[in-house]
């Protein structure tokens, strides 16, 4: 697959199935967000233990309906919804605060998600995460961000379930296009 049928197929999935990311597969996936364009600092963490990412998906539940953002709570109050969507790996991009740390994480996220499209996984860039990381320093530990580290992205992964009732079946180009000669 070129670089443009990548680009073009890799989607936003939100429903996976429970079975387990392989290991190459994971570490080719990690190691693409590496590559990323930076300019400074960031921590990627994968959060493979069901139990913490359970923990992760509660808070994370629980401060989408306490935002007061209403976008954030009418889609945390769908029946059935959950924010990590049932993925059997959340990566979690960190970095220190600083003027460039969003950007650095935002590459790093879609390097991946462009590698789990190439290796036939699926994949969601989300932020909703950080909503309940920042206020619970206790939760931030446990699932291995660095001291004084904030989480700015995270890269759900895993293998797409048959039925998805949070994502759109195509996709379309988005922005607007200026050139100036």
């Amino acid at each position: 697959m070129s670089i443009s049928d990548i680009i073009a197929k890799r989607k936003s999935v939100r429903a996976y199935l429970d079975q387990p990311v392989d290991d190459a597969d994971l570490q080719a996936v990690v190691e693409a967000g590496r590559w990323a364009p930076n300019a400074g600092p960031f921590h990627i963490t994968v959060l493979r233990n069901p139990d913490l990412r359970k923990r992760l998906d509660d808070a994370t539940h629980k401060a989408m309906l306490d935002s007061g953002i209403e976008f954030l709570r009418m889609r945390a109050s769908l029946p059935g919804y959950r924010p990590l969507y049932a993925a059997p790996v959340v990566i979690l991009l960190s970095g220190p605060a600083g003027p460039y740390t969003a950007v650095n994480c935002a590459l790093a996220a879609e390097n991946m998600a462009l590698q789990a499209t190439a290796s036939g996984l699926a994949s969601c860039f989300i932020v909703t995460p950080g909503i309940a990381l920042g206020g619970d320093a206790a939760l931030a530990a446990a699932v291995g961000l660095p001291e004084g580290y904030v989480l700015q992205c995270a890269v759900l992964l895993g293998h797409a379930a048959a039925e998805d009732p949070y994502t759109k079946p195509e996709r379309e180009p988005k922005g607007t296009v200026g050139y100036v000669d």
